[in-house]
């Protein structure tokens, strides 16, 4: 339950500072790709929110999927992943609709992309593969 804790905490915390003007930029950063690019969610703020659990995998800040983490955003929106220790992840995007990947960052960091094209997105970690995934559900 701490942990639980713990990790709302850290997901309030990021979307707090996504709030304040945050932009994909920096370190985890992301350009564009295919009609997203990483910066800010609609009415300022992420729709969707990703942290790394506990172990190896990605958990929805929305709904709690994990393995894969799902979640669905109104076009126009953005999600933000957030992850802390010091193993190294990413967030990398796969299949045919395909946003701006982050790099490989060790320690911890967060990568926000805005998604503006309707459809289905799916993403694993380039360090761990089918071990972390998810699907973002655009619409």
């Amino acid at each position: 339950m701490r942990f639980r804790s713990a990790i709302i905490g850290c997901l309030l915390l990021a979307s707090l500072a996504d709030c304040g003007g945050y932009t994909a930029s920096g370190p985890y950063g992301g350009g564009t790709s295919a009609g997203q690019s990483g910066g800010e969610g609609a009415g300022g703020g992420p729709v969707g929110t990703v942290a790394l659990g506990p172990g190896v995998q990605f958990v929805s800040g929305h709904n709690g999927s994990q393995n894969p983490a799902v979640d669905t955003i109104a076009a126009g929106g953005s999600v933000t992943w957030t992850w802390t220790g010091s193993l190294s992840h990413s967030v990398e995007s796969i299949g045919s609709s395909s946003f701006a990947s982050s790099g490989i960052r060790a320690g911890s960091g967060s990568y926000v992309v805005k998604f503006t094209a309707p459809g289905t997105y799916q993403y694993d970690c380039a360090v761990h593969g089918a071990a972390m995934t998810g699907t973002i559900v655009v619409q």
